[in-house]
């Protein structure tokens, strides 16, 4: 009895590294059986060492030549709402730019009306001081101007940085200050947008608050008294839109077709803002 159980001890002991092999198989095999085939029958390959996405072919067989355009660039990251305050305004979250374009100057001012430079020296740059790249994207948290030479710029991206000065100080009229702005003073702020006819009448009667619009004097008389709603919606809607349709009047026919190809909804702002003959500044 002695013998057998030695002879017994001494195979377990030296076939443990085998029995081990057998064992990791048998986990590999369960683990496989768990989570079953993938769906196509292939090899299930789990994510790339690197942690990034594995895209794969595409589905019509073509070669993957990169990441797929970028649909959403337009959209602004930050996501504003506004509160009735106690004066029954609707003011937004976030800050107003700390500076912009003077009406009826070539002057860019601070928020306490100090000259800084010229206009004609001014580009847009956002929160992190990094110069905004020429798009449809209006206007964000935390933008700003600087004052830089424009020698190695394009027209258009020149134009485009002219329309952010004039866009800044009309949305802060409407998103912070219109407590203190008066009709005159706002009808100021817009010239450039009347003198284009952007933004001439109001709509009101679409199925949904999406299908409605307002006119430049429309969106100052809803800002002036929202009757304590939220109007965040239509204040956005009209800076979105009206600066947009001024990029269209101010820049060439190849950034109008960027405008159109690079919109997150697909559509073509331009065509749609009907208009005859363009005004460049």
């Amino acid at each position: 009895m002695i013998f057998y159980i030695f002879i017994f001890t001494s195979l377990s002991c030296s076939s443990s590294p085998q029995i081990d092999q057998v064992q990791e198989k048998n986990d590999i095999q369960f683990e496989k059986e768990r989570r079953g085939p993938p769906p196509d029958g292939g090899e299930r390959r789990g994510p790339p060492p690197d942690g990034r996405e594995r895209r794969g072919p595409p589905p019509d067989g073509r070669e993957r030549r990169g990441p797929p355009p970028d649909r959403n660039f337009n959209k602004p990251m930050y996501k504003y709402s506004c509160e009735i305050n106690g004066q029954g305004f609707c003011i937004f979250s976030g800050s107003p730019h700390i500076n912009g374009l003077k009406p009826n100057s070539e002057e860019i001012i601070d928020r306490d009306l100090n000259i800084l430079f010229s206009v004609n020296n001014a580009i847009a740059v956002n929160s992190s001081g990094e110069v905004l790249k020429p798009s449809g994207k209006p206007a964000s948290n935390g933008d700003y101007l600087i004052e830089s030479y424009l020698e190695n710029l394009t027209k258009d991206e020149i134009s485009f940085h002219k329309v952010m000065a004039i866009m800044f100080p009309i949305r802060n009229a409407l998103m912070y200050d219109i407590e203190k702005i008066n009709m005159s003073y706002w009808e100021n702020l817009v010239i450039e947008l009347k003198i284009r006819n952007i933004k001439d009448s109001t709509y009101t009667e679409g199925p949904t608050p999406r299908d409605n619009f307002y006119s430049r004097e429309g969106i100052f008389d809803l800002a002036k008294n929202p009757n304590q709603r939220d109007i965040h919606h239509d204040v956005m809607k009209f800076l979105e839109e009206s600066g947009i349709h001024l990029l269209c009047h101010v820049t060439s026919e190849e950034f109008n077709n960027m405008l159109r190809d690079s919109h997150p909804e697909g559509h073509d702002p331009c065509k749609e803002a009907e208009i005859t003959n363009k005004i460049p500044f």
